[in-house]
């Protein structure tokens, strides 16, 4: 019995030290510092954590079970990059799960969810107006994940928060993505207006709101592809 109470302990240690690891690698991507496509070096990044290659290896398998890092012939881990397919793949699911959320909201009106959505709403506007765009995304994202909430299912749950971390990964992109496209305001209060309505408003502007989203990361990918073309030096 004591040995097997060993055992145990041990194996929590380990998967500490290897969520540790996948938090840093994660946090390191999705704030930018790690764009897509860069190889992760095994012995650099393992002696930089002050982890074991085995466990940075666990902890890619981690990253990789997120869509956040792949392996790839010849390169090892990468982190993963978000093309145009993927764009549309992602929001297209995106729709699949809010609709149902929009079906479920204006079906039993619960206060507690218009609640929330009306502060996060105030959040991502005064983000918005002061030019902090990580604050707008992510007030942008609790908006989202908790219009998911209303349909009570953890699996939608669950479903939705992989592919809000897919798009994140996209968004790491360019945090300035709002400045360059040339927004200039946020439309998340005509869809909170269009969720007290009916549930066809309801449906009609979220379909509307998520295809204008889908646009803008199209359009964001675009432009740095572009410009990466621009700064490739030519043979």
């Amino acid at each position: 019995m004591a040995s097997s109470i060993s055992g145990l302990g041990a194996s929590i240690q380990r998967q500490s030290t290897t969520g540790q690891a996948a938090e840093a690698v994660r946090q390191a991507i999705l704030s930018g510092r790690l764009p897509p496509g860069t190889p992760l070096r095994e012995a650099a990044v393992a002696a930089e954590l002050g982890v074991s290659r085995s466990t940075l290896r666990e902890a890619a398998r981690i990253l990789e079970s997120e869509g956040l890092v792949s392996y790839q012939m010849n390169r090892g881990i990468v982190v993963a990059d978000i093309t145009g397919p993927d764009v549309a793949d992602i929001y297209a699911a995106r729709a699949a799960v809010e609709l149902a959320a929009a079906d479920a909201l204006t079906a039993h009106r619960d206060p507690v969810t218009y609640q929330r959505l009306a502060e996060l709403v105030d959040q991502i506007e005064h983000a918005f107006e002061r030019g902090d765009t990580a604050a707008a995304l992510d007030s942008d994202r609790l908006f989202h994940a908790t219009l998911v909430e209303a349909t009570g299912s953890p699996r939608l749950r669950r479903i939705h928060g992989q592919l809000q971390q897919e798009q994140r990964l996209a968004l790491a992109l360019a945090e300035r993505s709002r400045r360059e496209l040339g927004r200039t305001a946020d439309d998340h209060r005509r869809l909170l207006d269009a969720l007290h309505g009916s549930p066809e408003e309801a449906r009609a502007e979220l379909t509307a709101h998520l295809r204008t989203g889908a646009a803008e990361l199209q359009r964001l990918l675009d432009l740095l592809a572009h410009r990466n073309e621009r700064e490739t030096p030519r043979g």
